[in-house]
């Protein structure tokens, strides 16, 4: 009777182990997320009484496509424009163009060529009108990782006595140049990523390897989240850009610590 109620106890933890183990796993590979954001897709879809069954000719679709990106191009021009009356620099992503630029009260100050451009499934799979509401305005930098430090900008009042000047006293150094990689997550539930073209690393690869971490521990976070909060959407919409190295040192350092964002597709 004993080894009896030792083997269903056994079978009773296996089970649940089992069931631990899957329930990882869909977090850990966005299962349940991509689920949840589907559904809330799906009803916007049928709320504006769209159809994924109707279909409409070349000639009419290719129409729409050119409305649809003029309007999205006008769109970003009246955004660039808000932008224009910020005090402050912000970063503009023209992926059709393959631009990444720094731009200060309209004026553009930095441009970087986009090598690479990667979208995330659900944001390819995403309606029109929900990727352009995602596009839409724009957004602040909520929080933000990063493998290198920000250049620290020291501002000093010059003494009129310039015999009180102290000669020892140097400016700070910039830090050596390591390798960047960098997420800045948006408060629409979007993410923006920007890394460096080149493979070789040529800073330690220890602080690579950290900075790996912290950014997967983002992702799962926000998977956790997805899961046992109600209110918190459920899909990460991950967009991943490349540029020179020396570029995207330039542009993380030029930002400021909670940025804008423009993005035109």
């Amino acid at each position: 009777m004993k080894k009896l109620n030792v083997f269903k106890k056994s079978i009773i933890i296996f089970c649940i182990s089992q069931i631990v183990i899957f329930l990882i796993i869909f977090i850990l590979f966005d299962f349940i997320p991509v689920a949840k954001e589907s559904k809330e897709v799906s009803k916007m879809v049928q709320a504006r009484g769209m159809s994924s069954s109707y279909k409409v000719s070349k000639k009419i679709s290719k129409l729409i496509g050119t409305i649809r990106i003029n309007e999205h191009h006008e769109a970003y021009l009246q955004n660039a424009l808000k932008l224009s009356k910020i005090d402050s620099i912000s970063l503009l992503i023209d992926l059709s163009d393959s631009l990444a630029i720094l731009s200060l009260k309209g004026i553009s100050i930095f441009k970087s060529k986009i090598s690479k451009i990667e979208i995330n499934k659900g944001l390819k799979k995403l309606p029109y009108f929900l990727r352009d509401s995602l596009y839409s305005g724009p957004l602040q930098a909520t929080e933000n990782l990063s493998s290198i430090e920000k250049f620290p900008i020291v501002i000093k009042k010059p003494s009129r006595d310039t015999s009180a000047v102290d000669e020892t006293e140097a400016a700070p150094t910039i830090p050596k140049q390591n390798d960047v990689y960098l997420l800045m997550a948006l408060d629409n539930n979007m993410a923006i990523e920007i890394n460096q073209q080149e493979d070789s690393l040529v800073g330690n690869k220890s602080v690579y390897k950290k900075y790996r971490r912290k950014y997967r521990r983002w992702f799962l976070s926000k998977n956790i989240e997805s899961v046992f909060s109600p209110n918190q959407h459920g899909y990460t919409y991950h967009l991943a850009i490349e540029i020179p190295r020396e570029d995207a040192g330039s542009i993380y350092r030029a930002l400021p610590i909670k940025p804008f964002i423009l993005i035109r597709y």
